[in-house]
């Protein structure tokens, strides 16, 4: 036979291993598991959020974070280790005088659902919330600020003989029964100089704190156990155990 007419050879195909296919379809389940996983999280997510805005009276939906990973498996074993939910401009105060709380970051801890998923028994619960001095402010009907070291300062101006006297007023923060700011160690300072200022106006320069302000209604039945003030804000950390929510 002539090389021209010598029939042409094709390689080999090679087999592919059924390793190879067995990899991708792992991978495939793979993929599919973490999506139902991330869905089912989202989901969740929307409803605590829904349930958790009624149930505690907010006035809008919180921000719902279930943390770790898997979710499903959380779902299986009914045990959710830490539920975050943060929540703006929360109203909180008694009926006379309300403050609106810039922000409030809770967590739940040990998370179990009860009752067919209609609620749920939370071992401990903890969260931080910040009053802004624009808030306190409007509730106290003065100025407040921030003095520095831990404490807050009120100005305010009065007419002692004749003149216009302006004083200051600063005093450290406290809480009392778990949802109540108080105001102790008050420091009057009047810089003018040449002035002698009566007890009677000095009483009246630390006026401004002599009254305490509910922060009633936080959810969760958290009881304030710290206030701090800050640059920013009266910060208020507060913490609650063996809840049952429904």
């Amino acid at each position: 036979m002539s090389p021209e007419t010598a029939p042409s050879v094709r390689p080999a195909r090679r087999r592919r291993s059924p390793w190879v296919g067995l990899l991708i379809l792992v991978l495939v389940l793979a993929v599919l598991l973490v999506v139902a996983d991330r869905v089912g999280l989202l989901v969740a997510e929307q409803q605590i959020a829904s349930k958790v805005r009624s149930s505690q009276d907010l006035d809008r939906k919180p921000s719902v974070t279930i943390e770790g990973f898997p979710f499903l498996t959380q779902v299986l074993a009914n045990d959710y280790p830490t539920v975050r939910l943060t929540a703006q401009g929360l109203t909180v105060g008694s009926n006379d005088r309300q403050v609106r709380l810039a922000d409030l970051d809770a967590r739940l801890h040990d998370v179990k659902t009860i009752d067919n998923y209609s609620g749920a028994r939370v071992e401990t619960a903890d969260g931080t919330a910040m009053l802004s001095y624009s808030e306190l402010s409007r509730a106290l009907g003065v100025t407040v600020g921030y003095a520095g070291g831990g404490r807050v300062q009120a100005s305010s101006s009065v007419e002692v003989l004749g003149k216009t006297v302006t004083g200051t007023a600063s005093a450290a923060v406290g809480v009392a029964g778990g949802d109540e700011l108080t105001f102790g160690s008050v420091r009057v300072g009047v810089p003018q100089a040449g002035v002698s200022v009566p007890q009677q106006v000095i009483d009246q320069f630390s006026s401004v704190f002599a009254n305490k302000l509910s922060l009633r209604g936080l959810p969760f039945h958290l009881q304030i156990q710290q206030l701090t003030a800050t640059a920013d804000g009266v910060r208020i950390a507060a913490t609650a155990r063996g809840l049952t929510l429904s």
